[in-house]
Formats: structure tokens, C-alpha cells, sequence
């Protein structure tokens, strides 16, 4: 998930892009663009054609966008909480 401003840098159109999926958020059920990005690149590891949804998350989050399973079902991947370490094989 990457925010609108984001999709527009990389020069998507975010509202031309006729294809939307549900999402469900705190404040109910929302429709946001998905687009399918011809690459991705995340902690050294890289995605073709990957799809990505367009959704500004709440400036509280402190986070930038999301990786989802889109992306993440390409590798193996190993969550330490404790230590605060994604690491994708």
C-alpha cells in the first residue's frame, strides 16, 4: 500500500485507475485503486509486476506504506518482534 502522492511521483494517476478492491478500515469499508507496478524493490529483494494499493494511511501511523502479501509471498520470511528485524530469503 502506498499513499496517493507517492502513486503521483511515480506518475500513476491514481483517479483513472478504474480497477478498486474493499478494504476495511476502522471507519468501515472503503473502495482504494489498485494498480499493478512493473517493479518493486524492498530490503535489497525484488518484485515484477507486483500490485499495489493506493490509500493514504493516518499521519498517526508514522508509516510510509504498508508491504503486503502481494509483494511478501515471493520469499520466505522471518519476523523477530523482540528485535524488531524483517528478514525475506
Amino acid at each position: 500500500m502506498i499513499p496517493w502522492h507517492v502513486a503521483e511521483e511515480l506518475g500513476y494517476k491514481p483517479t483513472r485507475i478504474k480497477e478498486s478492491i474493499a478494504v476495511h478500515t476502522a471507519n468501515g469499508q472503503i473502495h482504494v485503486p489498485i494498480l499493478s507496478v512493473e517493479s518493486m524493490l524492498v530490503l535489497g529483494k525484488h518484485v515484477k509486476n507486483c500490485e499495489v494499493l493506493i490509500h493514504d494511511l493516518p499521519e498517526t501511523s508514522r508509516v510510509d506504506g504498508l508491504i503486503g502479501l502481494s509483494f511478501l509471498k515471493n520469499y520466505k520470511i522471518m519476523i523477530d518482534f523482540q528485535k524488531g528485524v524483517l528478514e525475506l530469503e
